[in-house]
C-alpha cells in the first residue's frame, strides 16, 4: 500500500502560530524537509491548509480545511477532516489510518523544517498584551535573549497544555527543541492570574474536539467555575474539586491536548494559591480586574428584624440565623438569585460590589 505525508498547517495552538509563518516565511526549507522524509517513508506529499489562506509557490497536492484543531497531528483525526467530518482522533497505538488507500503519516511545518535544517534552531511565538512576535532562538540559550521576562508576574510555557512559572524562574530557564517551547505568553504584574486562567480555559473548551467526555465536560466545567471565581460565585470546594478532576482527566483523556490541557489552570493554581483564595473565599481582586459586573447579596445588620423569611426563601440554605438575631449570607453557598430580596419585606438585602462590615457572630437584633 503507497503512504501520504501529510504537512498539517492546521493543528497550531492559538499562543502559537507558527505553521502559517514557517509556510510564508521558510517555504523552501519546510517543503525540501518534508520531501526528505516523505523519501525515507516512500510517500506522496499533501499539504492541509487553514481555509481561505494561500501560500505563494506552494505546488502539489494542496486541501484546505476550516478545522483549527490541536488534533491535527493526529492521522486519524487528519483523515476525518479531509473525508468531511469533524477533527477527532483515534488513539490505538497499531491504528493504521488510509486515506484514498494510502496509509497516512502527520507532520507539521516546524518538524519538517527541524528535518532540513537540523534541530538546533527553535521557533518560539512571544506574546505580550496583544502582541505575538515569532522569534528563532537557538536551543539551549536562556529565555532571557528572546524575551524580557525576568519582571514578570508569570511566564506561561507551551499554551493551551503549557505551564506558569514565576518570572525569575523563566528567566532561570534555557530553551529546548520541545512543543513546551513554542510559546512563551509574559504576564505583567497588574495581571490577575486567576482572570488569565478565564481566557485560557475559554479557547481550551473551543479547541476540545469533543470526542472524549473527559476532556469535552472537563474543559466545559473548568471554563464555568473559573469564570465564577471572577464573579463572586465560586463555592470554596472548588479548588479542591479542579485539582481532583484534573488528575483524572490527565490519566482518561483519549489525546495528549485532553491530557494536558489542565496544565495551565492546575500550575497557576499552586502558584498563585493566595490570589485563588482571594477570589474564591473573599470575594476580592487585588489586581481589581475581576468583580466589576458582580452583585453581591449581604444583609444589612442595622434593618434586619430577624424574622427568617429570607432563610425559608434561599434555595442553597445560604442564610444563618434565627428569630430574633440578624441574619448572614455565606457567600461562599450564595448563587446571587435574589430570591432573599423578593421574600424581604423589610427591603434589608442589599446588593454590593464589596462588602460592608458585618458581624461575624450570632448577634441580637438591634445590638449591631
Amino acid at each position: 500500500m503507497k503512504n501520504l505525508l501529510v504537512v498539517s498547517c492546521v493543528s497550531d495552538d492559538i499562543f502559537a502560530p507558527i505553521s502559517m509563518y514557517l509556510m510564508n516565511n521558510f517555504l523552501s526549507e519546510v517543503v525540501e524537509g518534508a520531501k526528505k522524509y516523505a523519501l525515507e517513508l516512500d510517500a506522496d506529499i499533501m499539504y492541509l491548509l487553514p481555509e481561505g489562506q494561500k501560500v505563494e509557490g506552494l505546488d502539489g497536492d494542496v486541501r484546505f480545511t476550516s478545522h483549527n484543531s490541536p488534533s491535527l497531528t493526529n492521522p486519524y483525526s487528519v483523515v476525518q477532516v479531509l473525508t468531511g467530518n469533524l477533527p477527532r482522533p483515534m488513539i490505538q497505538d497499531d491504528y493504521v489510518a488510509v486515506f484514498e488507500e494510502k496509509c497516512v503519516s502527520v507532520i507539521t511545518p516546524e518538524a519538517a523544517y527541524g528535518i532540513k535544517n537540523g534541530f538546533d534552531e527553535k521557533f518560539v511565538a512571544v506574546n505580550v498584551g496583544d502582541k505575538t512576535e515569532i522569534k528563532k532562538a537557538t536551543v539551549g540559550t536562556s529565555l532571557l535573549e528572546i524575551a524580557e521576562v525576568s519582571d514578570a508576574k508569570a511566564v506561561l510555557l507551551g499554551g493551551l497544555k503549557g505551564t506558569f512559572v514565576t518570572g525569575q524562574e523563566a528567566a532561570d530557564t534555557k530553551i529546548e527543541a520541545t512543543e513546551k517551547f513554542n510559546s512563551i505568553t509574559v504576564y505583567g504584574q497588574g495581571e490577575c492570574i486567576v482572570d488569565a486562567c478565564v481566557q485560557i480555559m475559554n479557547k481550551t473548551y473551543e479547541m476540545s474536539c469533543g470526542k472524549c467526555v473527559l476532556c469535552r465536560e472537563g474543559t466545559s466545567q473548568f471554563k464555568q467555575i473559573v469564570t465564577e471565581m471572577t464573579t463572586g460565585k465560586a463555592k470554596a470546594g472548588d479548588i479542591d474539586l479542579i485539582k481532583e478532576v484534573s488528575e483524572i482527566i490527565s490519566l482518561g483523556a483519549y489525546c495528549p491536548f485532553g491530557q494536558k490541557m489542565t496544565n495551565p489552570l492546575t500550575s497557576a493554581m499552586n502558584l498563585f494559591a493566595g490570589e485563588f483564595e482571594d477570589h474564591v473565599k473573599r470575594k476580592t481582586c487585588k489586581c481589581g480586574k475581576c468583580y466589576k459586573a458582580a452583585e453581591l447579596f449581604y444583609i444589612d445588620p442595622d434593618e434586619c428584624v430577624g424574622c427568617g423569611d429570607c432563610i425559608d426563601a434561599c434555595p442553597e440554605d445560604a442564610i444563618e440565623g434565627k428569630d430574633g438575631y440578624i441574619h448572614i449570607i455565606d457567600q461562599d453557598l450564595c448563587e446571587q438569585c435574589g430570591k432573599c430580596v423578593s421574600a424581604c419585606e423589610e427591603g434589608c438585602i442589599k446588593t454590593a460590589t464589596k462588602l460592608p462590615k458585618l458581624p461575624k457572630k450570632k448577634t441580637k437584633v438591634g445590638k449591631w
